[in-house]
């Protein structure tokens, strides 16, 4: 830090950190929504059998990515009642267990959408 840079204060730390929260979460959002639209839309020019590509792995990785999609917006929606939360002398934080018990499911199905999204493009390839 530059010497001449004053010290971020506590309230631009938590305005920081539910930023980049938000942001991360909506990173995933749309990675989620994105691959979901590439597999539907682009699969059929890369599946080289369609009759015997494994559809339950590609619907299963959709099932994933979609409730990903649903666990992020709930997220977003328990990043923005906390900053605006009825008890106004509690300290705001990401770490409050409305906004982790959304958060981490987002972060568990994305990645196990992924997965299932592998395992269908190593079958399909």
């Amino acid at each position: 830090m530059d010497a001449e840079e004053p010290a971020m204060t506590e309230n631009e730390r938590i305005k920081k950190a539910f930023d980049f929260s938000a942001d991360l979460t909506k990173q995933l959002i749309t990675l989620a929504t994105g691959i979901i639209t590439i597999t539907i839309t682009f699969s059929h020019d890369f599946v080289k059998d369609p009759a015997a590509a494994p559809k339950g792995l590609a619907y299963t990785a959709w099932y994933f990515f979609l409730a990903s999609i649903f666990f992020g917006i709930m997220t977003l929606s328990a990043l923005t009642g906390n900053l605006d939360a009825k008890n106004k002398t509690a300290e705001p934080t990401i770490f409050k267990g409305n906004i982790i018990i959304f958060s981490v499911p987002q972060f568990l199905t994305f990645f196990a959408g992924l997965f299932y999204t592998i395992l269908f493009a190593r079958h399909t390839l």
